[in-house]
């Protein structure tokens, strides 16, 4: 409770059980708080210093204890100034900072703050502004990128910036070309980040490069040659809604990871056939009340292979819902007799 002011707890146990035993001897102290010899002479000599304990006036043998609120007031109001002066040296350094600021942009040919598009040349001064939206996001980020490889270069810097943005809570959906998972670096780097809260699609035509941080401001490239050549800025609440559009059509028919996996454990019967084993032993399940993971645990194959086989039943019994398809399928004698029969 006192480290902050110096003391170690060896010395605030010493010094709280001197209280009881004012003439305890260090042999006596030590077996009774379970510390060294050499952990009490240190803590008797911490207390001597600052004047919580000292030899007695009146009788040599005996020692004496000085008033802790007095003493240690003096130390609280010594740290208190520290951190007042502490707090001042903040405060200048901040605005030094904002000064520092300022000639970075000047020197660095950085574009003003002020307006609502800006053009921003060259892939340096793109990084530095991706990586000044990075720092001051605070809600959202919505992204779409069509290019199909990266370099190692450019997947740790993103995978950086995407994973300090999510640690403060940020939300971040994108949509990446559905070719871009042929690379494995690729693939690894979209695992990381969904694994610490991202969403990611895929499509198979992403139309443009974009980025919008808050549903306020928005990157796309002004080059359509070299998407990462030179980029546009876009403030405003007009332009901003207008990228969140465009970004909710291309995430609307894009796909998450695994329903991008196209390659089908069962193949799928044709329609107007009549029922496989599969889709009989399947519709029993379901007409028991199954749930799909459980049906899909019983069959042996994974959850999305059993609502794609759903869904394939439902377009060939015509139905409209699961509901109509057991109808359906009662009345064409499609279900299996019960299990126990």
């Amino acid at each position: 409770m006192l480290e902050s002011l110096g003391f170690s707890v060896s010395a605030e146990r010493v010094y709280r059980y001197l209280l009881r035993q004012p003439m305890a001897r260090n042999e006596a102290i030590a077996a009774a708080l379970e510390l060294s010899i050499g952990d009490v002479e240190g803590a008797r000599e911490q207390l001597i210093k600052a004047g919580l304990v000292r030899n007695s006036w009146d009788d040599e043998s005996a020692i004496a204890f000085g008033n802790p609120e007095v003493v240690l007031d003096a130390a609280i109001r010594q740290q208190q100034a520290e951190l007042a002066r502490r707090q001042e040296q903040l405060a200048t350094s901040r605005a030094g900072l904002q000064s520092l600021v300022s000639d970075y942009l000047q020197a660095t040919s950085q574009p003003s703050r002020s307006g609502e598009v800006v053009e921003v040349i060259g892939r340096d001064a793109i990084h530095r502004e991706l990586e000044m939206w990075s720092h001051k996001v605070r809600s959202e980020t919505l992204a779409l990128h069509p290019d199909t490889s990266y370099t190692t270069d450019q997947l740790a810097s993103a995978q950086a910036l995407d994973l300090a943005v999510l640690a403060r809570g940020v939300k971040m959906r994108s949509v990446y070309s559905q070719e871009s998972r042929n690379d494995p670096a690729v693939l690894a780097y979209h695992r990381t980040v969904v694994k610490h809260g991202a969403e990611i699609r895929y499509a198979g035509v992403v139309p443009v490069r974009m980025l919008v941080f808050d549903r306020e401001a928005g990157l796309i490239p002004s080059h359509t040659a070299d998407n990462r050549r030179a980029a546009l800025r876009l403030q405003g609440e007009g332009v901003a809604a207008m990228l969140v559009l465009s970004f909710d059509l291309v995430w609307s028919q894009a796909m998450p990871d695994d329903a991008c996996d196209v390659a089908p454990e069962i193949d799928p019967a044709p329609p107007q056939r009549g029922p496989t084993d599969l889709d009989r032993t399947l519709l029993q399940l379901l007409s028991m009340g199954v749930k799909d993971e459980a049906a899909a645990r019983h069959l042996g194959v994974s959850v999305r292979t059993v609502r794609r086989q759903i869904a394939d039943l439902m377009v060939r019994l015509e139905a409209g819902s699961r509901f109509e398809a057991g109808m359906q399928a009662a009345m064409r004698g499609w279900l299996r007799p019960p299990f126990n029969t």
